[in-house]
Formats: structure tokens, sequence, C-alpha cells
């Protein structure tokens, strides 16, 4: 095998390994929800997932900057690296509960759309979206709802995630000292945020530079 395709086979081993993990961490995450937020009730379970989400995401805009900037007192010598993790990890949970609260939504939404009134009791039944045959119909109205939004707003690469867009945050994640990631994933960023979403390799050289000083 040619070293060029040993190394291409690596980084698509490692991208697969990071949608593991990110999935690991999804499907963990909202299991724990189902079991605890609003168990009985789905549509206040979205509802209070999303609101919680959106709260969350309201909340850390800036957060790892601010953690960053914590740990640089005097006062409080704690670990960059142990902020800036939980400052991350406190992100990521409010995008999956975002992300439940819109799919739980979905759901609920289209429960109401659908009543069937019993042929021989009087009381209105429910057709849930994950029944056969309609979890097609659902999956679709959802599926091309995104597209058009996301495609007539301009950000329909938002629908990447690992696998596909591994490692995007890489160099902000947990260490300063990680090696700049600057892959298909950064043309992405560069297209639809105006900027690069990892600092480039003399910013980051700088400021190692100026830590290490």
């Amino acid at each position: 095998m040619s070293p060029f395709r040993a190394q291409g086979l690596k980084t698509v081993l490692t991208h697969v390994a990071i949608g593991m993990g990110s999935a690991s961490f999804w499907r963990g995450a909202w299991y724990v929800l189902d079991d605890h937020l609003f168990p009985e009730n789905k549509e206040y379970s979205a509802l209070a997932s999303f609101g919680l989400g959106t709260l969350g995401m309201a909340a850390s805009q800036g957060l790892v900057a601010r953690m960053e900037n914590f740990a640089k007192m005097e006062k409080y010598p704690v670990r960059l690296s142990l902020l800036r993790f939980g400052a991350l990890y406190s992100i990521a949970v409010s995008c999956v509960l975002v992300w439940r609260g819109t799919w739980i939504g979905w759901d609920c939404l289209y429960a109401r759309m659908h009543p069937l009134i019993a042929e021989n009791e009087r009381k209105t039944e429910t057709i849930n979206a994950t029944d056969p045959g309609h979890a097609t119909k659902s999956g679709f109205l959802s599926h091309v709802a995104a597209c058009t939004i996301l495609m007539g707003t301009g950000f329909f690469a938002s629908v990447l995630a690992p696998p596909a867009a591994a490692s995007v945050i890489r160099d902000l994640a947990v260490s300063t000292g990680g090696k700049v990631y600057n892959g298909p994933a950064q043309s992405v960023a560069r297209q639809f945020l105006g900027r690069v979403v990892a600092p480039t390799r003399s910013v980051h050289n700088n400021a190692t530079r100026r830590n290490v000083k």
C-alpha cells in the first residue's frame, strides 16, 4: 500500500472513530433525557428540551473564551484544559437538547396532524410518527422542510457532522498545543462563516510563543 493510501485510510478511520464517539455522546445524553425530562409527556419533554437547549446556547456564547480568561487569573490556578472541557461539554449538551426538542417536536406535530377516530370506540387515537409507513411520511416532511430552509438561507453545510466534518474545531477543544487542522472542513467554514474556525498555523504558533514566555 502506498504512503498516500495509508495516510488516506488513517484519516478516514480517524474520522469514523470521531463520528462513533460523537454519536455515542449524543445517544447517551439523549437516552438519559428520555428517562428524566417529562418521560410521560412527549410535548412537555420536547418544549422543555428545546427551551433548556436555547438557554444553554445563549449562556454559552463566548464561554470558552471566558473560561480561558478565568484560568489565567493568578487567584484561580485552574488547569485551562479542564475549564475548556467544561465549557465545551455544556455547549455540547445544549446542542443535544436543541436537537432532541426539534426531533420530538416533529413527532408531536405529526401526531397532532393525523388524529383517528376509532370505529368501535368513542375516543380519539393518534398515529405516531414512528409507526410503519408513517415514519416515511414524517421523515420526508421534515427532511424536505429542512433542505428548503437551509438551502434558502445558505446554511445547508450545517448538516455536516462527524465523520463528514470531523475535527473542525479540534484546536479550540482541549489543548492549544495540538496539531492545527486544515482539512476539507475548513473550506466549508471559510465559505459559510467567512473565517477559519480553527486558528491558522501562524496564529497558533504566535499564541504558543506568547504562552511560553
